[in-house]
C-alpha cells in the first residue's frame, strides 16, 4: 500500500502515476483535489484510493513533522522512500506496517461513519455504484478497506465459530473403523486372538462448512501478502496458494464456486461470513477486470470538518436542540458546545454555563490568527444574544426562581448568564482545541508502534490524551472596560492539545465507557484551566453586607449593590443560592492583591460590609 500526507508538495510525475494526477484539472482520475505550488503538487483531501492496481492513503497533514518527516522517516517528493515506493516494503518494519495499515482503516472508517451521519452535505466523495459496504443494497461498491475492516472485525467476533468447526472436522479421524479392518486386513493370531498390525482409521467426510473458512483465511492471507495489511490467521485451515487465488479472481470464479455452495449455509455467523466473501470476490473481479476506469475511492477534502465531528462526539453536548443552537443566525456554526457548573457556582443545576469550543485538527503557525480569534470571541457572544431572547427580558426580574422558569423547558435550562441583582455577567469558558501526534522517539519506536496513541510514557505532549498548550492568549482577551471581570464583553481563551489517535480510534470505537470517562475528565480540566487563569489573573473577595442596610422591605444586599452599583459596575457577581457577593479586581505586577487595579474600592465599602479573600474553589 502506498502512503501519501496531505499538501505534502509532491513531483507531478509521481503523483501522475500513483493517483492520476493531470495538469489540466484541479482533480485527479481518483477523485482527490491538487492545487500547484511552485514546481510540486499538494494533495488537498484525505482518504483512499486504489489506482493502477494499488491502494491507496492520503494522511492527514497532522502526522507530518517540520513539513518534511512523519514517524521519524524523511518524506520524498518523488515518493522513494518507505511510505511511497511499493519495492521498499520490505524496509519497513512489522510495528510500522502493522501501524499504518491500522490507521488507513481506522481513518476510512471515520470518514465513513462522518458521511453516514451528514447525509448529503459532508464534502466525501465516493462513486456512486449498486453494491455497499455493507453487502446489501445501498449506494456503493465495497472497496477493499471496507473488506479488510469487516474481515478482521468477523475474526475477533467468531474465533470459538473457528475452533468449534476444525474440532467437530477432525474429531474421531484416529478411531478405529472396525467394520473396514476386519473386511480389508489380515489379522495376525496370538493365543487364539486377531491382532491387526495396520488398522483403518475413520476419515471424516469433508465439511463444505470448512470450503468458506478455507476461502475466507485465504483471501486474508492473499490481502496481506500482495497489499502489506497484517491479517489474521488460523492454525486448523491451510490457505490456498497465490495462483490458486488469483485464478479464482479472475472472471468471476470465486463467486462461481461461492454460488454453489451457498445453499449449505443456515448459521446466521456462516451467513455473514458468505456476504463478506462474496463482496471480496466481487471485489477481485474489478480489481482483475482489463477496465482501468474501474474506481474506488472515499475521499473527503476538508479533514478538519471530520475531526470536529470526532472531537464533539467525546467532548459536546449532543441532540437536535444542541445543533440548532449551534447555527448562529449570522451563518457561523458552532464546532462545540456543552453545559457545565459556573466557575462561580454553589448549585449545581440552575447556575450553568455554556462552554465553547472550537476544534482545529493541526497546528500551525496560522491557525490562531487574529480572524480566528475574533470568530471565537462571535460565537460566544451569539449564545449569549440568543438567551436573551424577547421573552427573558421582558419577564427577568429579581426573582431567581422566576427567572429559572423562563428557560425551564427549552435547551438554555439551567443556564445562568446574568445575575439580576448586580447585573454582572457570568465568566464564560471558550476555548480552541487542537489535534497532536505524540513526539517521535527513535529509541522507543518500537514501544510507540503497539501503544494505542502512539505515546511513550514520559512527560509533555506524550504523556496525557488531553492537555493545557503554552500558549496564551491573555493579550486577546475581548473586553470593553478595564477591570470588570462580569461584564457582558469581557471574554478568554484557552488552547488545549488532544492525542489525535485517541480521538480518531474513540471514534471509531464502540467503548461508550471510555468516551465517557474521558468526556468527564476533559471537562474537569477545561474547568480547573480556566479557574487556575482566573485566580492567577484577578483576586477574589466575598462581600457579605451588614444586615443593618435593609431597609423598606430591600434586603441588605440590594441596598448594597444601589448604594454602590457605579463604583462596583462589572466587578461584583452573585451566584446563585451563593452566601454573600463576589468582588473580582484585576491583578498587576507581580500578582500581590495589594497591587490590584481599583484596589482602593475595598476601603470605601468596608464600612456596610464585611470582606473575606477567597479564590474560585472556595466558591464552587
Amino acid at each position: 500500500m502506498i502512503f501519501l500526507f496531505e499538501e505534502f508538495p509532491y513531483a507531478s510525475s509521481f503523483l501522475q502515476n500513483v493517483i492520476g494526477f493531470d495538469e489540466s484539472k484541479k482533480q485527479s482520475e481518483c477523485g482527490f483535489n491538487t492545487k500547484k505550488d511552485s514546481s510540486e503538487i499538494k494533495i488537498e483531501g484525505v482518504g483512499y484510493c486504489f489506482y493502477n492496481s494499488q491502494p491507496v492513503f492520503v494522511l492527514p497533514k497532522v502526522f507530518v513533522e517540520n513539513e518534511t518527516n512523519a514517524f521519524g522517516e524523511k518524506i520524498d517528493k518523488d515518493g522513494k522512500d518507505i511510505f511511497g515506493d511499493i519495492e521498499k516494503k520490505d524496509s519497513i518494519n512489522q510495528d510500522q506496517r502493522r501501524f499504518l495499515a491500522s490507521l488507513s482503516v481506522w481513518l476510512y472508517s471515520a470518514i465513513d461513519k462522518y458521511k453516514k451521519q451528514g447525509g448529503g452535505n459532508t464534502g466525501v466523495k465516493t462513486p456512486v455504484q449498486k453494491e455497499s459496504r455493507d453487502f446489501k443494497e445501498n449506494d456503493r461498491y465495497a472497496t477493499l478497506l471496507d473488506i479488510i475492516s469487516n474481515m478482521e472485525l468477523f475474526y475477533k467476533k467468531n474465533q470459538s465459530l473457528f475452533v468449534f468447526i476444525a474440532k467437530n472436522k477432525h474429531c474421531g479421524n484416529h478411531k478405529i473403523n472396525w467394520q473396514r479392518t476386519v473386511n480389508k486386513k489380515t489379522p495376525f493370531i496370538q493365543d487364539d486372538i486377531p491382532i491387526y498390525l495396520n488398522p483403518v482409521n475413520k476419515v471424516k467426510v469433508f465439511d463444505l462448512d470448512d470450503r468458506l473458512l478455507v476461502l475466507y483465511f485465504s483471501a486474508m492471507k492473499y490481502i496481506q501478502e500482495t497489499f502489506g495489511y497484517d491479517m489474521p490467521q488460523n492454525e486448523f485451515y491451510q490457505p490456498l496458494r497465490a495462483n490458486e487465488m488469483e485464478r479464482l479472481l479472475e472472471n468471476e470464479h470465486g463467486l462461481r464456486e461461492l454460488h454453489r455452495i451457498k445453499y449449505k449455509y443456515f448459521d446466521d455467523r456462516l451467513l455473514r461470513l458468505y456476504n463478506i466473501m462474496e463482496a471480496f470476490f466481487r471485489w477481485g473481479a474489478r480489481y482483475k477486470s482489463k477496465d482501468k476506469k474501474v474506481k474506488e475511492y472515499l475521499i473527503v477534502n476538508s479533514f478538519n470538518n471530520v475531526f470536529e465531528a470526532m472531537v464533539d462526539d467525546l467532548i459536546g453536548d449532543q441532540g437536535k436542540d444542541i445543533e440548532a443552537l449551534k447555527n448562529n443566525k449570522d451563518g457561523k456554526i458552532v464546532d462545540h458546545l456543552y453545559k457545565e457548573k459556573s466557575l462561580f457556582a454553589s448549585d449545581s443545576e440552575n447556575d450553568l454555563i455554556w462552554c465553547i469550543g472550537d476544534s482545529k485538527y493541526y497546528k500551525d503557525a496560522h491557525d490562531l490568527d487574529p480572524k480566528s480569534i475574533a470568530k471565537q470571541y462571535t460565537y460566544a457572544k451569539n449564545i449569549l444574544q440568543y438567551f436573551f431572547s424577547g421573552n427573558y427580558v421582558e419577564r427577568e426580574c429579581l426573582s431567581e426562581r422566576d427567572n429559572i422558569a423562563i428557560h425551564a423547558g427549552d435547551v438554555h435550562k439551567g443556564v445562568r448568564y446574568r445575575d439580576p441583582l448586580t447585573e454582572g455577567y457570568n465568566v464564560v469558558p471558550n476555548f480552541f482545541i487542537r489535534g497532536e501526534i505524540p513526539e517521535f522517539k527513535k529509541e522507543k519506536e518500537k514501544e510507540q508502534y503497539k501503544e494505542p496513541y502512539f505515546r511513550t510514557e514520559t512527560t509533555g505532549k506524550n504523556a496525557k490524551l488531553i492537555r493545557k498548550d503554552s500558549q496564551d492568549l491573555w493579550r486577546n482577551r475581548n473586553r470593553h472596560f478595564t477591570n470588570r471581570l462580569f461584564d457582558r464583553d469581557t471574554l478568554f481563551l484557552q488552547v488545549y492539545n488532544i492525542n489525535f489517535m485517541f480521538v480518531l480510534k474513540s471514534y471509531v470505537s464502540k467503548n461508550s465507557v471510555s468516551c465517557e470517562k474521558f468526556k468527564s475528565e476533559a471537562r474537569a480540566l477545561f474547568r480547573e484551566k480556566f479557574s487556575d487563569l482566573l485566580n492567577e489573573k484577578y483576586a477574589f473577595w466575598r462581600i457579605k453586607p451588614i444586615a443593618g442596610l435593609a431597609h423598606d422591605g430591600m434586603s441588605a444586599e440590594q441596598s448594597f449593590v444601589d448604594k454602590y452599583f457605579r463604583l462596583l459596575v462589572g466587578k461584583i457577581f452573585k451566584p446563585y443560592n451563593f452566601d454573600g457577593l463576589i468582588l473580582a479586581l484585576e491583578k498587576q505586577g507581580d500578582g500581590d492583591r495589594i497591587a490590584c487595579l481599583d484596589y482602593d474600592i475595598l476601603g470605601k465599602i468596608q464600612v456596610d460590609c464585611d470582606v473575606n479573600e477567597m479564590s474560585l474553589d472556595i466558591a464552587q
